[in-house]
């Protein structure tokens, strides 16, 4: 009979617990599961792409001059990535969905670059709730917004796919390009810069022959801005000519 140490039967004695059991000290660490069942693995892929799109929110926020808002993550891993070996080195997470902003339905590569590689996709969908400007009556087209104009609500941008207002700097004092429905969402393809002359407005009309000017009134019958030409018409003898805008309240002609 062979006498073992007291060392040397703690060995043997966990050799056969593996034998046992069917298991390997480094298969068994990589495959333990969390309490709610995701694999070491599964962690790490959803801890990585959940702070790839924490960072996209944050940029996007910076660029598009959000408030700071909490992204809601929830994420869906392929079937089949219990099975994935470790990665010992970073993922490599590229977003590759089309989606104008990282919120809503987006998708993301998952991918580890060492010695034996895998790639997956993984779904996330992420809500993000900030205000959004709506317009709080119906505008008529070549209206100049105001603030009393606009509302902004509490609104969740996963239903988004274009630009919008995140607050009130940016489109005060702008022209609606077309009418603008009570409650609906103001986006930057509505609205231009507002006319330096509008129809209606009263005007100087400056004619001049190059040696000699005169000044009368006159009404725009259209609005445009600088350098434009636009109709207006002579209050003293009632034509209508076209004059170009120089600025505000004056339009220049010749004679």
């Amino acid at each position: 009979m062979v006498n073992l140490t007291q060392d040397a039967r703690a060995v043997v004695t966990m050799a056969l617990l593996f034998i046992l059991l069917g298991t390997h000290p480094v298969a068994s660490a990589q495959a333990t599961e969390d309490k709610s069942g995701h694999t070491n693995v599964e962690n790490q892929i959803q801890s990585q792409v959940t702070r790839a799109i924490e960072q996209e929110v944050k940029h996007a926020a910076a660029q598009h001059h959000w408030p700071p808002a909490q992204p809601d993550i929830s994420l869906r891993l392929p079937s089949g990535s219990q099975r994935l070996e470790a990665c010992y080195t970073p993922l490599d997470i590229e977003r590759i969905d089309r989606r104008r902003y990282p919120a809503g339905r987006l998708r993301f590569s998952a991918r580890c670059s060492q010695t034996e590689p895998w790639q997956i996709t993984v779904q996330a969908d992420v809500g993000i709730t900030i205000p959004v400007a709506f317009a709080a009556k119906t505008l008529s087209k070549d209206a100049v917004i105001t603030d009393n104009d606009i509302v902004l609500k509490p609104t969740d941008i996963a239903t988004i796919n274009r630009e919008f207002f995140a607050s009130k700097q940016g489109y005060i004092g702008l022209r609606a390009l077309r009418q603008i429905r009570r409650d609906q969402q103001l986006s930057p393809s509505h609205l231009s810069p507002a006319y330096m002359v509008s129809a209606g407005d009263t005007v100087i009309i400056q004619a001049s022959n190059g040696q000699f000017s005169a000044n009368m009134q006159g009404v725009a019958l259209e609005g445009g801005y600088e350098e434009q030409q636009i109709r207006v018409r002579n209050n003293s003898s009632g034509k209508v000519i076209q004059a170009t805008i120089a600025r505000t309240g004056l339009v220049t002609t010749l004679f």
